[in-house]
């Protein structure tokens, strides 16, 4: 352990189908149940990870449910892993027959380096945590609300908030769409790239939160694709137009429906 949290470091060796290395730790059944992910704090040396869970109701031989997560080279990161995004993995291949897991269950988390690239590695974890986007539903959708200029008090008075009120998934997608690219593309032409791409990544986030019962799982996983892609993306031009084509692909997609 350091200072500031736990400390995953060694060297990785291929002899004897060798390659991988895992740390774990037991946690309580049920204290992630209300959760919708993993939430993470790290520092680590530009390598690709995995985090995995394993759950009381499946008592498979060298199984988890696990999820790839980037780091950054000696730079804190916040991360998030949706649920819906682990796959069940049984010594080391992907498994498609077991179904979604129970986040209730889960009972034991870990962290493994499986990338087969000999040499050192150093990763440092601040924080493990279970998140849930049910408690921040009203302040990202006011968050949204700001960043596209659209104030409380204008709200029941705009024929445009009347419509969109009564209007379909299809359409509501569309709009939140529409509203982002109207306030995001000013934003990247005038010179401010990182604040472009905090109004799309915003808007993709709200989307999910609204959708959470009419999202296709198709559109479901680009958006936590792009999301989770795009806190790797260093440069924020990069970052802003790797939002805005995982918008394009929404609109285009839902105008289908609309």
């Amino acid at each position: 352990e350091t200072e500031a949290g736990l400390l995953f470091r060694g060297s990785l060796r291929l002899e004897n189908n060798g390659g991988f290395s895992q740390i774990r730790s037991p946690i309580e059944e049920g204290s992630l149940g209300d959760a919708e992910g993993i939430e993470i704090e790290v520092r680590g040396d530009g390598r690709s990870y995995i985090f995995d869970v394993r759950v009381s109701n499946l008592q498979v031989m060298a199984s988890s449910y696990q999820s790839v997560f980037e780091t950054k080279d000696n730079e804190w990161v916040t991360l998030r892993l949706p649920f819906d995004a682990f796959a069940f993995h049984s010594f080391g291949r992907r498994v498609g027959v077991v179904g979604e897991m129970d986040p209730a269950l889960i009972n034991s988390v870990g962290i493994t380096l499986a990338d087969k690239q000999p040499g050192t590695f150093d990763v440092e974890i601040r924080a493990i945590r279970g998140y849930s986007t049910r408690g921040e539903y009203n302040s990202r959708l006011a968050k949204l609300g700001a960043i596209l200029g659209e104030r409380e008090a204008e709200a029941e008075q705009s024929p445009r908030r009347e419509v969109l009120a009564n209007a379909s998934f299809a359409d509501r997608v569309i709009e939140v769409c529409t509203l982002a690219i109207d306030r995001g593309v000013p934003m990247f032409n005038d010179g401010q790239p990182e604040a472009c791409a905090s109004v799309y990544e915003v808007a993709l986030s709200s989307i999910l939160l609204l959708g959470r019962d009419d999202l296709s799982g198709d559109a479901r996983a680009l958006i936590h694709r792009a999301i989770r892609d795009g806190q790797h993306l260093h440069d924020a031009s990069e970052r802003a137009w790797h939002y805005r084509r995982a918008i394009d692909a929404l609109m285009r997609s839902y105008k289908d429906w609309a």
